[in-house]
């Protein structure tokens, strides 16, 4: 894919989530069964980078007294970020004496452009991350060899024994969603100038917009944690109503020898 193309498609999504970051907020559940048996495996007091995090709701779902930092390059998301998290801590003031409150942080960056894993190290000399999450985050940057620099730095802020999860909408799978697949001519371009696996899908809650959306199935997936580095730990389909809504990878550092 040409650099222009993948420029195109990076601001056709950056605008899509400026405008609609609200709406985008309130569409999302607060939790999947997908990410719940991820959350199993999360100690208390682990260090979490939340890459592409959005409104940021992973940070309310992580046990006490971790530390969480989320970044996005929308700005208007982490406004939203921010508001929710501050709406919660303001209700749950008093409610549980005691436990050590998650400690939460927001970066904004680009994925693709920026240096972020600069900006997130946890501390000067610090051990790393245990936890690394791209969830629902690569499936919307174009290009195999920018999806697996994102995973690759991913893997450089990594602790000692931290793990890499990503979660990768399969919406081909659902018919409602198939529905909504969009021509290229939508955009001025066309089917040449992207790669397999490229569609654009409609958005119609609070106004009309289109994302830029990959597939990044199990074969992708193996792929991408070849290229880091990685070795699978867990890999499972979950979320929706048929159970197959998001592909979840877990991966670790691979032991060579």
């Amino acid at each position: 894919m040409e650099d222009i193309v993948a420029d195109r498609l990076l601001q056709l999504n950056r605008e899509f989530y400026d405008t609609f970051a609200e709406a985008f907020r309130d569409s999302r559940a607060p939790t999947e069964p997908g990410l719940e048996r991820i959350l199993q495996r999360v100690c208390p007091g682990a260090r979490v980078l939340d890459l592409g995090c959005g409104p940021g709701r992973l940070a309310s779902l992580l046990p006490a007294g971790c530390s969480y930092t989320g970044v996005d390059y929308s700005a208007e998301l982490l406004r939203a970020a921010v508001e929710f998290h501050s709406a919660e801590s303001d209700s749950a003031a008093g409610a549980s004496v005691g436990e050590a409150p998650v400690d939460i942080r927001f970066v904004q960056a680009d994925l693709v452009s920026d240096p972020w894993s600069e900006l997130v190290r946890p501390d000067p000399g610090g051990d790393g991350y245990d936890w690394v999450i791209l969830r629902a985050v690569l499936h919307h940057i174009p290009g195999f060899e920018r999806r697996c620099s994102v995973v690759q730095r991913a893997t450089r802020v990594l602790g000692p024994q931290g793990m890499v999860v990503i979660a990768n909408w399969q919406f081909l799978r659902i018919e409602r969603l198939r529905r909504r697949l969009l021509s290229w001519d939508q955009i001025c371009l066309q089917e040449r100038d992207v790669d397999p696996g490229d569609y654009l899908l409609d958005w119609q809650r609070n106004g009309y917009g289109i994302r830029y959306v990959h597939l990044v199935d199990e074969a992708e997936t193996h792929q991408l944690a070849d290229h880091a580095g990685l070795q699978i730990d867990d890999l499972f389909f979950a979320d929706g109503h048929t159970n197959d809504l998001t592909l979840y990878a877990i991966l670790r550092p691979r032991r060579d020898g």
